[in-house]
């Protein structure tokens, strides 16, 4: 029960015992009562009695204790109620406003977050900024977790825990006349960043299909979606690769989805972080933040139309349709796990830390997972849904 409503109601009872009981006892004895040293609840208790024992039962005294004791059961509950609980205040941060993390809005907007005792805010922050605030206690919980992860391998006191897809959740998006890997030889291919997972992902595809790194072309184009779906239509470059949110754009404008990545290999994605601190002081707290996300993703993948509705308000993804933000919703549900999600498997886990940590910073020798990786809570938060289903 909240404060507000805590108050409405004790507002609500004092108001009837004033209003009401008094003129019932006025009714009762035809006078103004003289003192009511004996309290409300005497006072109900002799009416009580007076009936019981058969004493004047005409219609004013019957109508003179029904409202007294309408009072004091009014009295009673207010007394017993739950004293209200002051809700949790905690933030995420997300590295973009964007469908691949849906899941901490819906969560916001479908309550999950509430039912778990917080009080949540979402930021958003760049991955290398957002491990940073981890850090410094300024958020208790950072997606962008590759950084998170690449910051741990470091020495930074951070873990990851939760991964949010089994897959990546890119497309490659090429101009028309592209219908086949191989029609990418020779061709300009714009990634976020040279060595970043898009740069990682797209020589892994080309690799796979025959062709060497050395076959294409990496551009560097940054981060902006639009700007590489521009830079195709203009024929400055050939290809890229997109998430759902922006591949929907990229096909409104003729251009091809050659590809889902996330068929590559196993291959989690959209990483979540916390500090050791945290997982150490508060475990009780990150199981509860992990079911709120847990929820979130799985009505995304149970109710894209609603999940669609949550988008539009929420997120920061232009003028789009709704029937085309289902679709895209669709299409990023391709990278979710049936049942209960954010533990990968063994191989992907495996991809991660070479493709995310030891691919970027070099890293030839073993790195033990329990440096960078938590995945206890998960698991125990995953064994207890589970459980609840199979109860019910």
């Amino acid at each position: 029960m909240t404060s507000i409503e805590s108050v409405k109601k004790a507002v609500l009872c004092f108001r009837l015992i004033g209003k009401s009981v008094m003129p019932a006892l006025r009714l009762r004895s035809g006078q103004a009562p003289a003192g009511i040293q004996v309290g409300v609840v005497a006072v109900g208790i002799q009416s009580l009695d007076s009936r019981v024992r058969g004493n004047d039962g005409n219609e004013n005294r019957l109508r003179a204790d029904g409202v007294v004791v309408a009072a004091l059961l009014c009295f009673i509950a207010l007394l017993l109620s739950p004293l209200p609980i002051r809700a949790e205040k905690i933030r995420t941060v997300v590295p973009q406003s964007s469908l691949n993390y849906l899941s901490v809005y819906v969560a916001e907007s479908k309550g999950f977050f509430h039912q778990e005792g917080f009080e949540h805010e979402t930021l958003v922050l760049a991955g290398p900024v957002a491990a940073a605030a981890l850090v410094g206690g300024n958020v208790d919980y950072g997606g962008g977790g590759g950084s998170a992860m690449r910051a741990a391998a470091g020495g930074a006191p951070l873990k990851a825990i939760f991964f949010q897809t089994d897959k990546v959740t890119s497309y490659l998006v090429t101009e028309p006349m592209i219908s086949k890997a191989a029609d990418l030889k020779g061709k300009k291919i714009g990634v976020g960043g040279l060595g970043s997972s898009q740069d990682r992902l797209i020589i892994a595809y080309v690799e796979q299909a025959g062709l060497a790194a050395s076959d294409i072309i990496r551009i560097n184009m940054g981060a902006d979606a639009s700007r590489r779906i521009l830079a195709i239509k203009q024929g400055v470059i050939n290809a890229t690769i997109l998430d759902p949110g922006t591949l929907i754009f990229a096909e409104n404008e003729g251009l091809r989805t050659l590809a889902f990545l996330g068929d590559l290999f196993a291959f989690p994605f959209q990483t979540f972080a916390t500090t050791d601190k945290k997982l150490k002081d508060n475990p009780e707290q990150v199981k509860r933040w992990l079911r709120a996300m847990v929820h979130g993703l799985m009505f995304i993948r149970d109710n894209p139309d609603g999940a669609a509705d949550v988008a539009l308000r929420r997120l920061r993804i232009g003028n789009v349709s709704r029937s085309a933000l289902i679709e895209a919703i669709k299409r990023y549900n391709r990278a979710l796990s049936p049942g209960v999600p954010g533990i990968p498997t063994a191989e992907g886990l495996k991809n991660a830390i070479e493709y995310e940590i030891k691919i970027p910073l070099k890293i030839d020798g073993e790195l033990p997972l329990e440096k960078v990786v938590n995945l206890r809570l998960i698991q125990q938060v995953k064994a207890e849904m589970e459980s609840i289903k199979t109860t019910k």
